[in-house]
């Protein structure tokens, strides 16, 4: 361990030390302080992305995504509309209802990819390489994660709709979710079929820090 890192850690246990031995309401001021960081660095992160640099470290940016107020564990209630736009080529319809979604998740797989078509069928081609970028951004984060045929290989997701968007990528369906636990780890095992092939095999999400976020944000 190089000496930043080791100093980062000697931070790191001393600030746990002192939530634990804290007063409640020191201990909340202490949780609120975390996450007042969490936000910022995640806020700071996200405006890299929005400026398209090509120097963004993704996973970093899906985790600080987990632990930051903005998280959204499931998707958003206007995917249905947006999908609906793209396939019936309302385009300019696209766009305006995949930027709204973006003002609540600026992570959302299914509003960049709409864009991305969206923005290069009405000619904007900055547009759409932006929003391919973001999403290329996050598929490449997960894809660097494993390959998701084992529990020990599994893909690492922040939220459940990345699987989803995993397995749209895969051109695969998903036939069949449930929750399994391998070595006090937690993961979403999907039933796919391949959309070529007919075949039906198994794809593994390793989802530690989905759980984590999402009870959090319920108070769980």
């Amino acid at each position: 361990m190089n000496r930043r890192r080791l100093k980062a850690a000697c931070c790191y246990c001393l600030l746990i030390l002192g939530l634990l031995m804290s007063s409640p309401g020191k201990a909340g001021q202490i949780a609120q302080g975390l996450q007042d960081q969490s936000d910022k660095d995640f806020q700071g992160l996200l405006e890299r992305v929005k400026q398209s640099e090509p120097s963004v470290d993704f996973t970093r940016l899906r985790r600080l995504y987990s632990e930051s107020s903005s998280y959204m564990p499931y998707g958003d209630d206007a995917e249905g509309d947006l999908e609906s736009a793209v396939v019936a080529q309302s385009f300019e319809k696209a766009v305006i209802i995949a930027r709204d979604i973006l003002t609540r998740n600026y992570l959302n797989l299914e509003a960049h990819f709409a864009a991305t078509v969206a923005c290069i069928a009405l000619g904007d081609a900055k547009c759409g390489e932006h929003h391919r970028y973001v999403a290329q951004g996050i598929l490449s984060s997960i894809a660097k994660s494993g390959d998701g045929k084992t529990p020990a290989t599994a893909y690492v997701v922040v939220a459940t709709p990345e699987e989803y968007a995993v397995a749209r990528v895969r051109s695969v369906r998903v036939e069949g979710q449930k929750l399994v636990q391998v070595d006090g780890h937690s993961y979403d095992q999907l039933t796919v079929r391949d959309g070529k092939t007919n075949a039906v095999s198994e794809v593994y999400f390793n989802v530690d820090l989905a759980l984590v976020a999402t009870k959090r944000i319920f108070g769980l």
